[in-house]
């Protein structure tokens, strides 16, 4: 690759990370790791995933402790996905991922219509 396309590359990723959807996610994304509750919310959910991997490895797959650890584990994803925090976050992913997507379109766009053509 020569210096002007390294140079346009770093342009873009710079132009990227200073976009105000970017910027918005990384905020989200500080305010959860500094919030205690969303903080505990993310621990249940954790413990909730390993005692749901015991339980697989333990117990049948139609075992009362496997179903009790599978709906402990929903019920704990649910607590954390509806937290406000959590949500707030998860828009602003879907803005950036969305960038992301166009990006990619625009710049590789050439290169799947070749592929299709294949």
């Amino acid at each position: 690759m020569n210096n002007s396309l390294y140079e346009e590359v770093y342009k873009l990723r710079d132009q990227m990370k200073s976009d105000p959807r970017f910027l918005t996610l990384k905020e989200m994304d500080e305010k959860l790791n500094n919030d205690e509750e969303v903080m505990k919310l993310a621990y249940q959910k954790e413990m909730a995933i390993v005692e749901y991997e015991d339980a697989l490895n333990h117990y049948g797959k139609n075992s009362v402790e496997l179903k009790k650890a599978q709906q402990n584990l929903a019920k704990c994803k649910l607590n954390l996905d509806n937290h406000p925090l959590v949500k707030e976050y998860y828009l602003a992913l879907q803005k950036v991922r969305e960038m992301d997507r166009k990006v990619n379109e625009k710049l590789f766009d050439d290169f799947n219509m070749k592929e299709e053509e294949k």
